[in-house]
């Protein structure tokens, strides 16, 4: 959600309702869409209780930070109740309320996870911003220090030395012939240097391969297995991955989703908000969806390391969706 990516701070949340619309920190927003998904699962049945509802919400919602102001709307959650009020008959007012509930605990979750991965990360950002800092690029920005003038003097004199010693050995015909080929294999050792380079950040490059291009002729059961052996060899980040395609294979046999590797994981998510064949066990199945692909983002996409408990938390949303786990 890149409209909540917010430092977390634990402030009571007021409540939901017209006029009261403004958080102190991602997790207060996410405890109020709860709230609001909660009510409408609770008036799912009930067309004037959900018009209740949308006439109650905000035209948006603002979440601030000691430096950050969001505007998240609110209008794609008032449409969706719109849509219920407006149904025909009982089942497609359920329905299209379910709908409604699930886009307010998806944003809330992301809003959770979010806040969770900022509140972690703040330390890691501000060691990583000092390394940068120290950096000799960065020194001028303090003014050049006593060694830095040193070492300026001793590259002049370097410098002075090299062009001394050309003019000295272009005297000599047999030195120049010797120092040209000296250069030619400098500058071969340099090219096969930088192709080294790029050849092995390009196989870097390679390895991460998307979810579009994974073979999915395993079933659910064999990308478990495959979770299992990748995290007894101590590739957790494979691990994780296989993981996240045991749930999704697992969701398209029941077919919840079809099958189609053109998606992103979001886009698997919405399809699972969107889906008919989920009015009972629904929001379990879209809270699980939505932690697994939490953890496969930050460890697949953002290149976080991997542990145990990321492969565990995987495993537990995997079996939350359904899969039978021995």
């Amino acid at each position: 959600m890149n409209c909540l990516a917010l430092g977390a701070r634990q402030n009571p949340a007021p409540p939901a309702v017209a006029g009261a619309n403004v958080y102190a920190d991602a997790l207060s927003f996410a405890t109020a869409l709860e709230r609001i998904g909660n009510a409408i699962d609770k008036e799912k049945a009930n067309p004037a209780g959900l018009t209740v509802l949308r006439e109650g919400l905000p035209s948006h919602w603002e979440v601030s930070t000691g430096e950050h102001h969001y505007f998240p709307s609110a209008e794609p959650l008032s449409t969706l109740l719109r849509d219920a009020e407006g149904g025909k008959n009982a089942k497609v007012i359920a329905a299209k309320a379910q709908e409604a509930a699930a886009w307010a605990f998806d944003l809330a979750n992301q809003a959770k996870a979010y806040a969770g991965a900022q509140t972690s990360g703040d330390l890691s950002s501000r060691t990583a911003l000092e390394r940068i800092l120290t950096r000799r690029e960065f020194g001028n920005v303090k003014g050049p220090s006593a060694w830095d003038l040193f070492r300026q003097r001793v590259n002049r004199w370097i410098q002075e030395l090299v062009l001394r010693f050309l003019r000295q050995i272009g005297r000599y015909p047999m030195g120049a012939t010797i120092l040209f080929w000296l250069v030619i294999l400098a500058v071969v050792v340099w090219l096969a240097v930088v192709l080294f380079r790029y050849w092995t950040r390009r196989a870097a490059r390679e390895e991460l391969q998307t979810p579009d291009s994974v073979a999915y002729v395993r079933t659910w059961q064999e990308w478990v297995q495959a979770a299992r052996e990748a995290a007894t060899r101590g590739d957790f980040r494979e691990a994780v991955h296989s993981a996240y395609w045991a749930g999704v294979s697992y969701l398209e046999d029941s077919e919840v989703v079809r099958k189609d590797r053109t998606r992103t994981p979001r886009e698997y998510m919405r399809l699972v908000s969107n889906s008919t064949q989920l009015i009972a066990s629904g929001r379990k199945t879209r809270e699980a969806l939505s932690a697994l692909t939490v953890v496969l983002e930050q460890v697949w996409y953002g290149m976080r390391p991997a542990s145990n408990q990321d492969f565990a938390k995987a495993m537990q949303s995997v079996e939350a969706l359904g899969c039978q786990l021995q």
